[in-house]
């Protein structure tokens, strides 16, 4: 773990690259405000990400030490930081879409096949109507809920799989692969590997869950009144993003060496 950590600040510090990515991030979050643009300005965000992160892992496979990875990562130009490996970031993003797509139907399918959709008649007694199912229902929902959790798990080194892949076909594969690769599952059961998941959702989930708080209770009503303060907002809360999602990179790559 303390690799992840160590990437993670060395990338950091590499300042003028991550400014830069910051501000181009910044700058696609105002374009999702327009309706017409938005959801391209999404996916082209996240494909910067994707790419990036393919490339800091690419970096670091070719690097003995941190301090050789730090030189490789400052000689590149910025157009190879962000750019390079769009191919396999596209891989890599249709690959997670068709795998939420995937989970949307499997659990519609259940619901459908067992004469069950009144249960989203009405959401906000979604519970209390699934608690009214059969036991049929209620048995393929509980496999459901276990595979989603298994796959929640493993999915954090498939991801790192991915993420060492330097074409689209690879990192597709590789991505798509999560879903039904058992024997890739059996290999995530590690002490390495299970403290570099707890220790990665431990630290997402506790700035995520703070951001939160002190947007919805401080930032938003400040940003009511004052809204130009978004032009400064949204940089820091891009700036926190783009530092997790470096430690969810390297914590990804480790996760999979850990499987090796």
């Amino acid at each position: 773990m303390r690799e992840v950590f160590k990437y993670t600040f060395l990338s950091v510090a590499e300042w003028k690259k991550f400014l830069i990515l910051v501000l181009s991030v910044s700058i696609l979050t105002l374009f999702e405000a327009f309706p017409v643009i938005d959801t391209a300005a999404f996916l082209f965000e996240k494909l910067l990400y994707l790419s990036v992160g393919v490339f800091l892992i690419y970096i670091l496979k070719r690097s003995s030490t941190p301090e050789i990875y730090f030189e490789n990562l400052q000689k590149n130009p910025v157009s190879t930081f962000m750019f390079h490996f769009i191919p396999s970031a596209s891989g890599i993003l249709l690959a997670l879409i068709m795998i939420g797509i995937f989970w949307a139907i499997f659990g519609l399918l259940i619901f459908e096949f067992t004469n069950s959709m009144f249960v989203f008649a009405n959401p906000h007694n979604f519970l209390a109507a699934v608690s009214k199912t059969t036991f049929i229902t209620k048995l393929l929902i509980g496999f459901y809920l276990v595979y989603l959790l298994f796959y929640s798990y493993v999915f954090l080194g498939k991801f790192g799989d991915a993420l060492s892949k330097e074409s689209f076909k690879e990192a597709f594969i590789a991505m798509i692969l999560s879903l039904f690769d058992f024997k890739y599952w059996i290999k995530t059961v590690s002490l390495k590997y299970f403290l570099i998941y707890i220790v990665w959702n431990i630290i997402v989930l506790f700035i995520y869950s703070l951001t939160s708080f002190v947007y919805l209770f401080d930032i938003f009503p400040t940003l009511q009144t004052n809204p130009n303060i978004s032009l400064l907002i949204i940089p820091i809360f891009v700036a926190i993003t783009t530092i997790l999602t470096y430690f969810t990179f390297f914590s990804a790559y480790f996760a999979n060496k850990a499987t090796d």
